[in-house]
């Protein structure tokens, strides 16, 4: 019997290039294609939808305008501040979220509408709205017009493309399995905002298998409504309210990974293959915005299948793919082209809460480096930061390491429960700045000063800066030395901050040594060279 292949694939389909395209009309609502997207650019013109009125799109610096069901449209914030309206939802209700500005706090939401997401580390705010607007793009980018009705459409701002940066959220497997429900996913989504997650930079909530309960007489996906008794299309609402998106799972197979029919016969199997289109449409209309799509013994083709469909309802659906049936299927070997039809994809077994599982994944993904960039991103599975196996100590190291290997921060634990511990770690700002920089670079291991001990390196945003991990594979504590010219730095003067105290350590000449790295820990640093 096959492993589960739980994993949290993240693969992000390029969906733009000079133009910012309008987010996906839902039912009975509007859709617009993207405006100029030089800065102050004028709106491009709207696309009619079926039942719906015409919106226009925005430009980067421009106007933003989403159409609605019933409703006026919203404006758009421009890409300096990130202000703006949101636009009416679908019962007609007006409502007013004001975008964050970059590095600012998050904007408040009105009656209808939605707070905008405030910015982190100089990335623009995530701010969008359920009913237009738009979700705002990272990296410093200005939202896309979006769609009216039950769920706005987001935006994948200035750099055109979904996942400029790795993804950061939650994905229910870990903890839950198939022990979902609707108010699980409404209590993780408000302990984004309550725990300071989402102000931290994340803001996908995911459900995995077993959400699904079959197909209706015309072939449409059906939710568990025992499990989700208001409907997915609600919850995609109510998470959108809260600033978050809303995150789904498939397979490209007839069963779930668990073996999940959705009645006694094949004929209402729910997984994907054969209803890629009908499923990837279904997505849009709910207001989906992230779709993990698991192997499960299904045929890789569908795989390009599914991403195709998915590009074609015009919704911004960030294509997280699990291609290996939970044993992994990196670029360097796999028989399909994973950088073209993927945002993200996993590259080896399954995640647990251990040591040897979290480091066996840091040595698989350590000659991956190459494939990694704005768009495309290596996925060593879902983050295990506070989940019984691993120490305070090897939990901080899991972060520092996916942070360095630009992976995707998707943790897997009960954030209602966290410990102060597990939140300081989680939410590091510094670190997660590193993970997030907008170059997109993967680190590379660069040094093996002795036995069990390493230095790895991440080019950043800035000259001749870097972010260093000096990691202790072993069980005793050991001093580590980083030389600059392993970094690619010159060899005179650089400062020295340690990320996790927070501390500036000085100016160094040549090298720096960290004098007692902890055995299974982790010094991380950044590293800028004056010359």
């Amino acid at each position: 019997m096959l492993t589960r292949g739980k994993l949290i694939l993240g693969a992000t389909l390029v969906l733009a290039c000079a133009n910012s395209a309008g987010g996906g009309g839902s039912d009975g609502s509007t859709s617009g294609s993207g405006g100029n997207s030089a800065p102050g650019g004028t709106p491009g013109n709207g696309g009619n939808a079926t039942g719906g009125s015409k919106g226009a799109g925005g430009g980067t610096g421009g106007e933003t305008m989403g159409g609605s069901n019933g409703a006026g449209a919203g404006t758009g914030g421009s890409a300096t501040d990130g202000s703006g309206s949101g636009g009416a939802l679908s019962t007609g209700g007006s409502g007013v979220g004001t975008g964050g500005a970059v590095g600012g706090a998050s904007g408040s939401g009105g009656v209808g509408g939605r707070a905008g997401g405030g910015g982190l580390g100089g990335i623009a705010g995530r701010g969008g709205t359920t009913g237009a607007g738009g979700l705002a793009g990272t990296s410093g980018a200005a939202g896309r017009g979006g769609s009216g009705g039950a769920a706005g459409g987001g935006g994948a701002g200035r750099s055109g493309i979904v996942g400029a940066t790795p993804p950061m959220g939650w994905n229910s497997w870990n903890t839950f399995q198939c022990n979902l429900s609707e108010t699980l996913i409404k209590q993780i989504a408000d302990t984004f905002v309550s725990s300071g997650m989402q102000a931290a930079g994340y803001e996908y909530v995911n459900l995995d298998d077993c959400w699904m309960s079959g197909r209706d007489s015309s072939g449409k996906l059906q939710w568990n409504t025992s499990k989700f008794p208001s409907g997915i299309p609600a919850l995609a609402t109510y998470v959108h309210g809260k600033g978050l998106k809303l995150g789904i799972y498939e397979v490209p197979n007839t069963t779930t990974c668990v073996g999940l029919y959705g009645g006694i016969s094949p004929s209402v199997a729910v997984g994907s293959g054969g209803h890629e289109t009908t499923d990837a449409q279904t997505f849009a209309s709910w207001g989906v915005d992230y779709l993990k799509y698991d192997k499960c013994t299904g045929p890789l083709s569908g795989f390009s299948v599914m991403e195709s469909a998915l590009k074609a309802t015009g919704r911004p659906i960030f294509y997280s793919i699990n291609p290996g049936d939970g044993t992994g299927c990196p670029p360097s070997t796999c028989s399909i082209n994973l950088p073209t039809i993927a945002n993200m994809w996993r590259i080896g077994f399954d995640i647990n809460a251990s040591w040897s599982s979290m480091i066996g994944l840091v040595d698989q993904d350590q000659n991956l480096y190459s494939y990694a960039a704005p768009g495309h991103w290596n996925d060593p599975d879902m983050l295990e930061v506070g989940n019984s196996g691993l120490s305070d100590t090897e939990g901080r190291t899991h972060f520092s390491m996916w942070a360095i290997l630009a992976a995707p921060l998707i943790t897997g634990n009960d954030l209602r429960s966290m410990t102060a511990t597990t939140k300081a770690t989680l939410t590091n700002a510094e670190v997660i700045a590193v993970d997030q920089d907008p170059l997109g670079n993967q680190g590379r291991l660069v040094a093996t000063p002795g036995t069990n001990l390493q230095v790895w390196s991440k080019t950043l945003t800035g000259t001749n800066t870097r972010a260093v991990a000096l990691l202790n594979r072993g069980t005793a504590a050991a001093a580590i030395t980083v030389q600059w010219s392993a970094l690619g730095i010159p060899v005179g003067g650089a400062t020295v901050r340690d990320l996790w105290a927070h501390t500036d350590l000085g100016s160094f000449s040549g090298s720096y040594t960290a004098s007692s790295v902890p055995g299974h820990g982790v010094v991380m640093l950044r590293v800028t060279s004056g010359s």
